[in-house]
């Protein structure tokens, strides 16, 4: 227990430092004041939709996940785990992770320990499918502009990559011959056969990552940033994925350097865009404090339904 202990500290000292320096140099490259000042420009219009924008991604995805779970667990309680969820992942950093919780959750629902880790992976690769897949459609219709960017060799590698990595772990099964990953691929073949609810999945997957970009593109309108919607679908699918790299705090840093280096291809001033990053990640954290309620319901709520 207290190895345990002992790694989960370490780790998330790590990940602080990692947030830290990266932090600290590109403060000190572009200034925290400058970034201030933009983020005071910021309009509460946009960052308020933004934010109404995030709470409805997270509710189409509660659906998604739906598809994912046989037991008949209602949309509003996969809603509030969603949140809960999201309240983990963004404001307690080096804590069990947001996926973790809602698994735990759904066991405690189902019953079953492998099926609800392979509903919430589901529901997770799917969001990830539909994400790159946007980002790589985005990027071939802006291809052009892209050229001699050295963006134009990343994104499609990015997405080979995903692509590959899902043949060899999934389609040749190579995890298969370990006992305890027998039964999860069972479960994540069983759901890839069932097409409706696969493409219907995919789906509100584009959907909810639309959303997601949508929001973002206000934060840029409401700070007065000079950048289409069209490079905002190119970049971000590829800062998302850049930043659920587990190695700083919630992203923190690795984020902010994305988005200066993707947004300076289309003229992105690097205060702007490290602006552009703390408030967009402000604006769906504020919306996750939300989960802390839920947690705090969903506690009685699981007892009570576990007493009966």
């Amino acid at each position: 227990m207290e190895r345990t202990t002992g790694k989960k500290l370490l780790t998330f000292l790590i990940k602080a430092v990692v947030s830290i320096v990266i932090l600290y140099f590109l403060f000190r490259k572009i200034g925290l004041k400058e970034v201030i000042t933009t983020l005071k420009g910021m309009d509460i219009v946009c960052f308020s939709s933004a934010s109404i924008a995030y709470l409805f991604a997270m509710y189409i995805s509660s659906i998604r996940l739906r598809f994912f779970i046989e037991d008949n667990i209602a949309i509003s309680k996969l809603f509030a785990l969603n949140m809960i969820g999201a309240f983990f992942n963004n404001l307690l950093p080096g804590a069990t992770g947001g996926d973790a919780v809602k698994l735990y959750y759904i066991y405690k629902h189902t019953g079953k320990g492998v099926l609800s880790a392979a509903s919430v992976f589901m529901d997770r690769y799917i969001g990830l499918f539909s994400l790159i897949t946007i980002g790589f459609v985005s990027f071939l219709f802006g291809y052009k502009s892209l050229v001699g960017t050295g963006v134009e060799f990343f994104i499609p590698s990015l997405f080979i990559m995903f692509f590959v990595s899902s043949v060899i772990i999934f389609g040749l099964r190579i995890g298969r011959r370990f006992p305890r990953l027998a039964a999860f691929y069972d479960y994540f073949h069983m759901y890839m056969k069932q097409k409706k609810i696969i493409a219907a999945s995919i789906l509100l997957s584009v959907v909810v990552q639309l959303i997601v970009i949508n929001a973002a593109y206000l934060i840029c309108v409401g700070l007065g940033a000079n950048i289409r919607l069209f490079d905002i679908l190119i970049f971000l699918p590829v800062i998302i994925t850049l930043t659920s790299i587990p190695i700083s705090i919630s992203g923190i840093g690795i984020r902010e350097s994305a988005f200066v280096i993707f947004l300076g291809i289309v003229g992105v001033k690097e205060n702007m865009a490290v602006a552009i990053s703390f408030a967009w990640f402000l604006s769906y954290t504020v919306v996750s404090i939300i989960g802390l309620v839920y947690y705090f319901l969903y506690k009685v709520d699981t007892k009570h339904t576990n007493n009966e």
